[in-house]
């Protein structure tokens, strides 16, 4: 009898701590780190607009310190080419993804949606002047100026054209520029 009340025990049991085994587990939501309009560019957080705003300065305490990713939070290069959408090589002219090697192939009509049709920063707020002291044109302050180091007849005599085809292709008759030596050198 004993024995019997004994199962009878566990019996109870063991039915007591079923239920127990088939609850439905929830798994807890992910903490999302940004607003649901991130990659919305209308939107005021959309986050070019935050970056532009902030600096990129609380973006690496998440993506790390050179914004390639750490953890599970991507880098830049997760979605763009590289920081700011532009390869890593962009700013560097020896570099084979160099800006001004696009610029030459395709001209500056990609760089507008991000940097406004009139090249002044659009919603990036990067101007090419912000870089580049003479505007949008690449050259440095002083390239008309014949008293200037910069003037760009010196920097032919002494470098030779090979730099200027970039943009204004081979012959120098505009290119990618449009602009022709011709236009003003006759």
């Amino acid at each position: 009898m004993r024995r019997v009340r004994a199962w009878r025990c566990l019996l109870v049991v063991a039915i007591a701590l079923i239920p127990s085994g088939c609850v439905e587990r929830n798994t807890p939501t992910e903490i999302e780190a940004h607003p649901a309009e991130w990659n919305m560019p209308a939107s005021a957080d959309f986050h070019g607009a935050r970056v532009l705003a902030g600096g990129l300065d609380f973006c690496d305490g998440c993506h790390g310190a050179d914004l390639r990713g750490e953890g599970r939070a991507p880098g830049c290069d997760a979605c763009h080419a590289g920081a700011g959408g532009h390869p890593w090589g962009w700013s560097a002219a020896a570099d084979p993804d160099f800006h001004g090697n696009a610029v030459a192939a395709a001209g500056p009509f990609a760089c507008r949606s991000c940097h406004g049709d009139d090249d002044a920063g659009g919603w990036s707020g990067v101007s090419c002047s912000a870089c580049h002291a003479g505007g949008p044109s690449g050259h440095p302050d002083g390239w008309m100026d014949a008293r200037t180091a910069s003037f760009h007849g010196l920097r032919v005599r002494l470098a030779g054209v090979d730099d200027c085809t970039r943009c204004h292709g081979q012959g120098l008759n505009g290119g990618s520029s449009r602009k022709a030596c011709a236009e003003c050198h006759g």
